[in-house]
């Protein structure tokens, strides 16, 4: 069954109460894509639109998951939509610290 992902990519930076972690990969379609990955053999298209700050190194890891990324513009001189927030100990709760949409609030979707 062949699956289409649109939505979010994104840079996150997430702080815990255990560790902080910065860049790290994040958006509601790449956790989407990489997820429905586990769970078929047919490849999953995604649609989204990143910035060229968004490096080589996150498209090989999705077509390492089967994940065909013709559907992500790249948005040269742009950056990549970016969030930034807090959990608490219960690792339940959070507080957005920081959220820049960048290239990602003119996002017009093409599905190819």
């Amino acid at each position: 069954m062949s699956l289409l992902v649109i939505g979010s990519l994104a840079f996150d930076d997430i702080e815990t109460p255990f560790g902080r972690s910065d860049n790290t990969l994040g958006g509601s379609s790449t956790y989407i894509a990489l997820s429905a990955s586990y769970f078929t053999e047919d490849p999953i298209k995604m649609v989204g639109v990143v910035g060229s700050d968004f490096g080589k190194e996150h498209f090989d890891l999705l077509h390492s998951k089967n994940i065909d990324t013709k559907g992500i513009q790249v948005i040269e001189d742009g950056k990549t939509f970016r969030w930034a927030g807090r959990y608490h100990y219960d690792m339940n709760t959070r507080d957005t610290l920081d959220t820049q949409l960048n290239v990602f609030a003119a996002f017009d979707p093409h599905v190819p």
